[in-house]
């Protein structure tokens, strides 16, 4: 894993009790390694929100003009598409109403204030709507007369919307530039369909949710203990996938320390996630990452909640390999799948789940989005997404040659713990 240093320095400022010594870690932007700390800053969705917590602590000093400049202009750029996606998510608003479909807007501008403060920190790629399945036809149609299109619909799951674009993604694309082409995922649950993971949530998000006005924008959103179940739910499904974002589980320790003495919001949490151990333990897992990263206390009905399913491989990985799996580049670290057999019971669909992690077989969507006027365009937008394929092929044939000398490390984390006995707490 490249710059740990660098990358456990970030995390030691963003904690509930912030450290700034270790900035000193930090590479030149002129290396290769700075410009790899860069990307990872990037992609973690940390970049702005670390940036931020130095101006609150008045330490920008701390890091080189050469970072405070360009984080700086990371920060403008991103106000501007925040902004111009603010504007867009109004205007797919309206398209909705206008048909008469009601749907629900997730994440994204929901978030502030419970999960971040400022919305102008994310970095925002898509919008999700939650919408009933009857209504799926009729969302469709609000869609495609903004310039959106979907090879066909789910009525069970996720539907990917797309507006053509000319423009070949690469690796070295701005991130907080406006967006070139825009993408609509809408959903019929806020968990889709998993044969492995037959997680159980509430049918009646559309029922409880409420209309907010946020950025200036008037939209319907869940409640806040349904937000939470979805965030919960979203960073451990994109876990068992591969990779997650660090700032999805800032964003949760965020809201668990704004409400931690809320005692009728995790109350209404516990009664919406339900009491299946599958769900109990996923919670337990995320809040538990959370928790190891930032040193964010876990409300105590929520720590309840979760105690009776935590086990003692899970309470050995959140120790011994958490803090690694989070901060690891793209594509992500296999080493959670240490944790499969708390999860997966059946062993045959476990095989399914690992060739699934081994042999990946879902691309970047936004590549089959192009617009292509001709066959440069089709070979150019081809040669992207094979290039797409091999760098994420590589990273994983490198993680995987790793896995054996992991495996050790797991068996005698395990061994060590058997010997000294487990800590209830965590």
């Amino acid at each position: 894993m490249a710059n740990p240093c660098a990358k456990l320095a970030v995390i030691a400022a963003l904690r509930r009790a912030p450290e700034f010594a270790p900035l000193v870690a930090l590479p030149s932007l002129h290396t290769q390694a700075g410009r790899d700390f860069q990307r990872w800053l990037d992609w973690s969705g940390l970049a702005l929100t670390f940036y931020r917590r130095l101006q609150q602590y008045n330490v920008t000093e701390q890091i080189s003009k050469e970072w405070r400049g360009t984080l700086e202009q990371k920060l403008s750029r991103n106000a501007e598409r925040v902004h111009d996606m603010v504007a867009e998510a109004q205007r797919l608003t309206t398209a909705f109403r206008s048909t008469g479909v009601t749907v629900v807007t997730l994440k994204g501008i929901t978030l502030v204030p419970d999960f971040c403060d400022d919305i102008c920190l994310r970095h925002q790629t898509d919008f999700d709507f939650l919408v009933s399945s009857r209504d799926i036809a009729a969302a469709a149609e609000a869609l495609n007369s903004c310039g959106y299109s979907a090879p066909h619909l789910s009525e069970s799951g996720e539907t990917c919307f797309l507006t053509p674009s000319r423009h070949i993604p690469t690796a070295h694309d701005d991130l907080y530039s406006l967006q070139r082409h825009r993408q609509v995922d809408l959903h019929t649950s806020l968990w889709e369909p998993c044969s492995w993971l037959p997680v159980v949530t509430p049918e009646d998000c559309l029922t409880h949710a409420r209309p907010e006005f946020t950025c200036g924008t008037e939209h319907v959103a869940l409640s806040l203990e349904d937000k939470f179940l979805l965030q919960v739910l979203h960073a451990f499904r994109h876990s068992f996938r591969s990779w997650i974002r660090v700032s999805w589980l800032l964003e949760i320790g965020h809201c668990m320390t704004k409400h931690q003495d809320n005692v009728a919001l995790w109350d209404r949490l516990i009664g919406r996630a339900g009491h299946t151990l599958l769900t109990k333990r996923i919670f337990a897992l995320v809040t538990g990452i959370v928790h190891h990263l930032f040193e964010v206390p876990i409300p105590p009905q929520l720590q309840s909640w979760i105690s009776v399913s935590m086990t003692p491989p899970m309470r050995v990985w959140l120790d011994h390999f958490a803090t690694e799996w989070a901060i690891s580049d793209w594509p992500g670290s296999l080493n959670n799948l240490f944790l499969t057999t708390e999860f997966i019971a059946d062993p045959g669909l476990r095989r399914q789940y690992w060739r699934s992690r081994f042999l990946p077989k879902r691309v970047n969507t936004s590549l089959g989005s192009i617009a292509t006027a001709g066959p440069r365009s089709l070979l150019l937008a081809q040669t992207a997404r094979l290039s797409y394929v091999a760098k994420r092929t590589v990273a994983q044939l490198r993680d995987i040659v790793l896995l054996p000398r992991q495996q050790i490390r797991w068996k005698r984390a395990l061994l060590s713990s058997r010997r000294i006995g487990f800590d209830s707490n965590y």
